[in-house]
């Protein structure tokens, strides 16, 4: 049983081997075949909108829940209709 210490790292092969403007050039034919045949997707304005949402939303909860939970404030902040009315109703009771 040979120990990984001594063995020699092993040189990249393939695809790796080879140069960026190669590796650039044999990607690009890919994606225009890809393009050709219908199977490629180009994303319209609304959907790398929607997209980008998602991902700004998924973030912020992350970050959230790494911060300890989410409050009622955060709450409110994600646009949630039904806990933003809930909110200001607390607010007018407790001033009475």
């Amino acid at each position: 049983m040979a120990d990984d210490k001594t063995q020699k790292p092993s040189k990249p092969r393939g695809f790796a081997a080879m140069d960026a403007k190669r590796q650039r050039e044999i990607a690009s034919l890919g994606g225009q075949t890809a393009h050709r045949l219908g199977k490629a997707h180009r994303f319209s304005v609304e959907e790398a909108r929607a997209a980008g949402a998602a991902g700004h939303r998924t973030r912020k909860q992350q970050q959230q829940k790494a911060a300890g939970g989410m409050s009622a404030s955060a709450s409110t902040a994600n646009g949630d209709p039904d806990q933003k009315m809930a909110s200001s109703n607390e607010a007018e009771h407790a001033e009475e």
